[in-house]
């Protein structure tokens, strides 16, 4: 009984939060004319809704058992989290871009294959090596013709993903139902993904601002 008022009371709204939390994510994806991470996006909250419909229904299926459904969106949720890092790699190349995106997106599936289900170990090592690249050709490997990033959203990010990453690891440890948690881990790091992919300027302002070689001071870094 306190599932059911669990899935139908705060835990709806916040299953639905998380369920369309990468959607502004997707608008700036639009903007940046990246096709296969819309793709990604989208196919994302397509599955996300079916599997929580799947949840509540009586059987726990929607032509797909939920637990499918589950590890389609973990699959997402990495390859997600893959095509931020190449974003933010800002590598002039388009071909080799598109490349580490098809890549990326094959290893999210063969990591998450080889985990299993409630196991994330080697997901998160492709994680976990994808960001260690960023922060590599950011701090170490800097080119001079890179592009900033804006430091607005790359801290907000960076707090996002502190605070995503300390539920991760610290959750048994809070009193809150597992729904909850859940929901509120997706909805941060579905604010993770828009303030990352918001990091890196779009073209349109690029051409404008940094082409200009008289300026002396930007809100990016």
């Amino acid at each position: 009984m306190s599932s059911l008022v669990t899935s139908l009371g705060l835990g709806l709204p916040l299953k639905l939060a998380a369920d369309f939390s990468v959607i502004p994510s997707i608008y700036i994806m639009k903007r940046n004319q990246r096709h296969f991470e819309m793709f990604i996006g989208i196919l994302h909250v397509v599955v996300s809704v079916c599997f929580n419909v799947a949840e509540i229904s009586s059987d726990k299926t929607l032509f797909l058992p939920s637990n499918q459904w589950h590890n389609m969106l973990e699959v997402l949720w990495v390859a997600f989290l893959y095509l931020l890092s190449v974003h933010l790699l800002v590598i002039p190349s388009e071909n080799v871009c598109i490349a580490l995106r098809y890549t990326g997106f094959a290893l999210a599936w063969i990591m998450k294959l080889k985990d299993g289900p409630q196991v994330h170990t080697h997901s998160l090592l492709l994680v976990a090596v994808a960001f260690s690249g960023v922060v590599l050709r950011r701090l170490v490997f800097r080119s001079p013709k890179m592009l900033p990033l804006a430091r607005t959203e790359a801290c907000i990010a960076v707090m996002l993903a502190a605070f995503c990453t300390c539920m991760y690891f610290y959750h048994p440890l809070f009193s809150l139902d597992p729904t909850y948690v859940r929901s509120l881990f997706y909805v941060c790091l579905g604010g993770f993904f828009f303030a990352g992919w918001k990091c890196v300027p779009s073209p349109e302002l690029t051409a404008k601002k940094f082409d200009d070689c008289d300026i002396v001071f930007s809100n990016y870094s």
